[in-house]
């Protein structure tokens, strides 16, 4: 990852995890829906967990591990994607001057 991308990373997920102490925030009725069906699920997948084998139980949670993880990566790029093209919006309405640092931010995300 290049020093700029890290950067922005780093400031974009600042203010992603800081999402819900803003006065706007995207929250979702099918979101808040489906984070309350996770929750109901989840506590019968620990009860089915705690049945099994200590090898199949690390098993399981090793694969959900790596499954929250991609899970996590893939909002992330999401998000990334929503800003960079936030700014592509704005530079096609005119409304962010034309600079060529503008430009190459855009390039890069776009490779």
């Amino acid at each position: 990852m290049n020093e700029v991308f890290k950067t922005l990373s780093d400031v974009f997920e600042e203010l992603r995890s800081e999402s819900e102490d803003r006065e706007y925030s995207v929250q979702t009725e099918e979101a808040k829906a489906a984070s309350r069906e996770l929750k109901k699920k989840q506590k019968a997948f620990e009860a089915y967990l705690s049945k099994l084998p200590k090898e199949d139980r690390e098993f399981l949670e090793g694969y959900m591990d790596a499954v929250d993880h991609a899970h996590y990566k893939e909002e992330q790029r999401a998000y990334y994607q929503g800003f960079v093209d936030s700014v592509q919006v704005l530079d096609g309405l005119d409304i962010i001057k034309k600079r060529i640092r503008i430009k190459e931010f855009l390039q890069k995300f776009s490779k």
